[in-house]
């Protein structure tokens, strides 16, 4: 579950999120929503460990995320979050699996084995055919599907998606929709999709909406 009590953040004399409370349940899809300048993209850094709130707290399956250290926030991005930009942010040195499987090598895990997950989060995705290529030889839609393959191959249930669809066409902007929303049901995962996009929205089980300094939850 992933879960945001009075989450605020101000700079200086600007605030850049106001004061947010949500949950999503595990096994659920949420959208984020709101203008451009509301704090989509801060709530989502925070979330991740890479932006620190001035008020309030996330909860990421119990994790405060604010408290840890620099190195156990890198941790549990690597372990606990799936994370999914609208860059994709492959490694163009390595081929797909090696970019899917390397937050398990970071970890430590056996190449073959983590090469093996990799693999097969590749399958999940459409993407087994990618496996042995390099970022350069993808289309966007297909380098969107191996960021999504890495998220989902998380050993953690949370992900996160922060505007995955934006630099899509409708087909492989659907594709990726309907990964996330499977992968939700299926491994109880918590995901929360910050999106501008109508057709993700629909797709959703709730709507958080910041606009006008607060929060609407639908």
């Amino acid at each position: 579950m992933i879960q945001v009590r009075s989450l605020g953040v101000v700079r200086g004399d600007v605030t850049v999120l106001a004061e947010t409370s949500f949950e999503v349940p595990d096994g659920t899809v949420t959208a984020l929503v709101g203008p451009s300048g509301s704090g989509k993209s801060t709530l989502v850094r925070c979330l991740a460990g890479l932006a620190a709130p001035t008020t309030g707290t996330v909860l990421v399956d119990g994790v405060d995320v604010a408290r840890l250290g620099a190195a156990a926030q890198a941790a549990f991005r690597r372990d606990m979050l799936g994370l999914v930009f609208q860059d994709p942010e492959l490694l163009d040195e390595l081929t797909a699996a090696e970019n899917v499987a390397l937050p398990r090598l970071v970890a430590g895990a056996p190449r073959r084995t983590a090469l093996e997950a990799a693999r097969a989060a590749l399958a999940v995705v459409g993407c087994e055919h990618l496996a042995g290529l390099r970022p350069g030889t993808f289309s966007r839609g297909e380098a969107q599907r191996v960021a999504l393959a890495r998220a989902l191959a998380t050993p953690g249930r949370s992900v996160v998606a922060d505007e995955p669809t934006a630099s899509l066409d409708r087909t492989n902007g659907r594709l990726v929709v309907d990964l996330l929303v499977r992968h939700a049901r299926e491994h109880g995962a918590a995901t929360l999709v910050a999106t501008h996009d109508p057709e993700v929205v629909e797709r959703c089980d709730a709507v958080v909406d910041l606009r006008a300094g607060a929060a609407v939850v639908g």
